[in-house]
């Protein structure tokens, strides 16, 4: 988001909640505009716009810059945001065909399910255990871990760039793509 962009939101803001902006001094205002430009440097303008007149429609009093990131993932996620059991069954569907064709089932699978599947050779080895231990175990331990991954993958997306950057390396968009 540039400058120009953080002013218009917070402009925004100032209209929808007057009496909170009330005398806010020059300087508050640069300070302001400066944390709103680093804390969504690399986010798409219209998705923090859109964030913004979601929250300003509910909340009586302005949102953070949490609440603000919160309503941003909720909404680029919402349709992405599949339940433990339907990712249960594209892991189960990609177990099946994962016999031969491991590496383009695993290409498949949502993020969430390659991480606990952490390889496409798994696949493979998944393909091989009984139907038992597949419904009973693998499941178990996958409907158990799965809410902890979405829940570490929300927070890796909603970190800094340059958090992101130093810890993985990465220079991803965040919160957009």
């Amino acid at each position: 988001m540039t400058e120009e962009e953080s002013l218009k939101i917070l402009a925004v803001l100032k209209v929808s909640y007057p009496s909170f902006y009330k005398g806010i001094t020059t300087e508050e205002v640069k300070q302001t505009v400066e944390l709103y430009q680093m804390m969504f440097k690399d986010c798409d303008y219209k998705l923090v716009n859109l964030a913004v007149a979601e929250l300003i429609n509910t909340f009586q009093y302005p949102p953070t810059i949490a609440d603000i990131k919160n309503k941003m993932y909720e909404l680029s996620s919402r349709n992405d945001d599949k339940s433990p059991s339907e990712l249960w069954d594209k892991l189960l569907k990609a177990i099946r065909n994962g016999t031969y064709g491991y590496e383009e089932e695993f290409e498949k699978l949502p993020r969430e399910v390659q991480e606990f599947v952490r390889e496409p050779f798994q696949l493979h080895e998944l393909a091989s255990i009984d139907s038992k231990t597949i419904h009973t175990v693998i499941k178990g331990q996958f409907l158990k871990q799965i809410e902890i991954i979405k829940q570490r993958q929300k927070e890796t997306n909603m970190m800094l760039p340059e958090t992101r950057k130093m810890i993985f390396g990465s220079t991803e968009k965040l919160l957009g793509d």
